[in-house]
């Protein structure tokens, strides 16, 4: 009997979960546990899709480029097609003009020449292959057009997880405040103390869990 007086001595002493109060910060206590916990996996989360979305981004960018260098080599050939066709209808190689027509120039490559001899001089471009032209479709600028687009959107993306991520990391280092005061306060044998310290962590711990649904949202 003497012992079992000790130990229940020994537990009033020192526990501290001893009335409804107490029940209330360890209440408190798990809660802001909780929460800093969700908040590092939602930060981890926002991370890792801000990575995924970089790298999209990167990748789209390049194959975005890689058709771009296509479209120039289409220009380059284009241009030089173009540019021996002028030369011979000048020397008047009819047959070599025409066998450029047959078996190297595409009617589409040829309905942009022709919208371009039809300008006036005065405003005629360079070359037939330009976007004023109508008659003129690079199919892999089109296609790179599209996907540096996409790009964008990728890195817009990734910005954003990056941005969610910092303000999960900010709200739930907020959070440790909160804990530190709620865990202090089992320390505190002051009354007034105390009880200040719990609802200054509680406000704390409210506050934090509205942010983190804001940001849910």
């Amino acid at each position: 009997m003497e012992q079992v007086r000790e130990q229940r001595h020994v537990h009033e002493q020192h526990g501290w979960i001893r009335d409804r109060f107490g029940l209330l910060v360890a209440v408190l206590l798990g809660l802001s546990v909780m929460a800093i916990a969700w908040g590092a996996y939602q930060a981890e989360l926002k991370s890792k899709d801000a990575d995924h979305f970089f790298n999209r981004s990167d990748e789209t960018l390049g194959t975005a480029h890689k058709l771009e260098l296509q479209g120039d080599q289409e220009v380059t050939t284009y241009e030089q097609l173009f540019l021996e066709l002028e030369r011979d209808r000048a020397e008047g190689r009819v047959k070599a003009v025409a066998y450029l027509r047959r078996r190297l120039i595409t009617p589409d490559l040829m309905g942009a020449i022709r919208w371009w001899e039809q300008q006036p001089a005065s405003t005629r471009p360079p070359s037939p292959f330009v976007n004023a032209n109508p008659r003129y479709h690079n199919v892999y600028y089109a296609r790179g057009g599209v996907l540096e687009t996409l790009a964008a959107r990728y890195l817009d993306k990734a910005h954003k997880a990056e941005e969610r991520m910092i303000d999960y990391t900010i709200v739930s280092v907020v959070l440790t405040v909160a804990l530190f005061l709620l865990g202090i306060s089992t320390q505190i044998v002051v009354p007034g103390v105390r009880i200040a310290l719990v609802v200054f962590g509680a406000l704390i711990l409210l506050g934090s869990i509205g942010r983190f649904v804001d940001l849910a949202l």
